[in-house]
């Protein structure tokens, strides 16, 4: 009977140390505590910082045929002398230029029209900010290079829109002649 009695007690005694109660040794097992999922908010509350942008490239190079066709008849509006009616027409470009972008944050050509329709609008400060957005995302972009050297001209930086002409020329760029002529205009 001792030998019945310390066998119990040590069967106790090892329960205790496991954290088992004495009836659980004869009652079914407990299903282990799961773990609720994570907590998330609905996607309509998360924030944008949250949320990668998607790049939809198809719809913003729509826009950018669209606002390209805008910029031209711009361009023909102001050799026609019709500043007023190209200034809205830069505008409405400079909308779907915006547009692209945001549709395709990479899309370099679309960030160098916005800089064209912001500088044929008269927003140099926005003109710079997205030739450079530009030229980060394409260094070797030529006409962004001479869009820059007209923005300082505009600004009267004669310098460094030399500074773009010789980019233009030590890479044999088509855009070079353009800018020169402009440079050249400007300084006489």
């Amino acid at each position: 009977r001792d030998s019945w009695i310390r066998g119990g007690l040590a069967a106790l005694i090892a329960l205790a140390a496991t954290g088992a109660s004495a009836t659980s040794a004869c009652a079914a097992p407990t299903p282990p505590r799961q773990t609720p999922p994570p907590q998330t908010e609905p996607a309509a509350q998360t924030r944008d910082a949250d949320v990668a942008p998607q790049v939809d490239r198809a719809r913003a190079e729509k826009l950018y045929a669209k606002g390209y066709e805008e910029a031209e008849a711009g361009k023909r509006d102001l050799a026609a002398g019709k500043a007023a009616f190209a200034k809205k027409k830069f505008g409405k470009a400079l909308h779907k230029f915006d547009e692209a972008t945001m549709l395709d944050p990479g899309h370099y050509q679309a960030w160098n029209m916005v800089g064209f329709c912001a500088r044929k609008t008269g927003d140099l400060k926005r003109a710079f900010a997205a030739y450079e957005k530009c030229l980060a995302i394409e260094p070797e972009y030529a006409e962004a290079h001479e869009y820059l050297g007209e923005a300082y001209l505009a600004s009267g930086n004669i310098a460094k829109a030399k500074e773009q002409l010789n980019w233009l020329r030590s890479r044999n760029s088509d855009e070079a002649g353009e800018l020169a002529e402009k440079i050249e205009a400007a300084t006489n």
